[in-house]
């Protein structure tokens, strides 16, 4: 019995020991029509529209989750998202931002 409980201990300890780093770029391009930003916010006057979530699968990447932002931001018109932040809900990953739509 000691050695099953040393054996589990061991393995959940070399599972919980591994790290993953993951990156989502946020530049964007002269073809993308929705802007990214998460720490610093447009100079223009604007608009908030709504609160964006998107909820990721268990191995979803955060540019995946970004994709998910754009997509949804391009949907509902919106110019921009900003103060994007990413997050889990269990073990599940998030990302969130506020569309915003620019005054004219």
């Amino acid at each position: 019995m000691g050695k099953i409980t040393l054996g589990l201990l061991t393995i959940l300890l070399i599972i919980s020991s591994c790290t993953t780093t993951r990156i989502a770029t946020l530049t964007t391009t002269d073809k993308e029509e929705i802007e990214l930003y998460s720490t610093k916010l447009p100079l223009r006057d604007y608009t908030e529209i709504c609160y964006i979530q998107v909820d990721g699968g268990l191995f979803h990447t955060p540019q995946k989750l970004l994709e998910g932002l754009k997509k949804k931001g391009l949907e509902i018109k919106a110019d921009a998202i900003i103060e994007i932040k990413y997050d889990f809900q269990a073990w599940y990953p998030i990302a969130s931002g506020i569309a915003i739509k620019y005054k004219k």
